[in-house]
């Protein structure tokens, strides 16, 4: 068994390059690039990413609301519109329709509204709340961002050609 020349140590390695190539790449995680600067490749990844966080929480979401021992059992209403998120944010992730993305800029709202109103959690403090509100706040901005990427998505550039 061949040794290595030169140990490697911890204070040799790249941690900046380690953390950007898994966590924070351009080509695969491209949330602060420009929406005019994208192309389609990086806003497939984006839109993808979103279709995904959306579906597994408004799919758990309709779930919940449709089971016997939930608070909100048999609420029809919000097992309902939790099914047209989930099924909006599907034809987004397939269509990319601009008409898909716009059903989806209403999860943020509707998930705020239906915790609020129904006071999901009886002993939400104030700092709760705020947080809560800031959080889909920063949602529906980040929806509208998705809605600026499938109304340009037909006129950006291909992917450049790999290496």
């Amino acid at each position: 068994m061949r040794r290595r020349q030169h140990p490697v140590h911890l204070k040799d390695l790249d941690w900046y390059k380690f953390v950007r190539r898994y966590f924070w790449d351009d080509e695969t995680t491209p949330y602060l690039v420009p929406v005019a600067k994208l192309h389609r490749g990086q806003a497939r990844h984006e839109l993808f990413a979103y279709v995904l966080f959306v579906s597994i929480l408004y799919g758990a979401v309709m779930l919940l609301t449709m089971g016997a021992s939930s608070p909100f059992a048999n609420s029809f209403g919000a097992s309902l519109y939790a099914f047209v998120v989930v099924c909006a944010a599907l034809t987004l992730g397939v269509t990319r329709n601009p008409f898909a993305a716009g059903a989806c800029v209403l999860a943020p709202v509707g998930g705020l509204v239906f915790s609020l109103s129904f006071d999901v959690h009886p002993d939400l403090g104030a700092w709760d709340r705020v947080l809560l509100v800031g959080f889909s706040l920063v949602w529906l901005r980040y929806s509208m961002r998705l809605m600026h990427i499938t109304r340009r998505y037909p006129e950006m550039p291909p992917p450049p050609a790999r290496p």
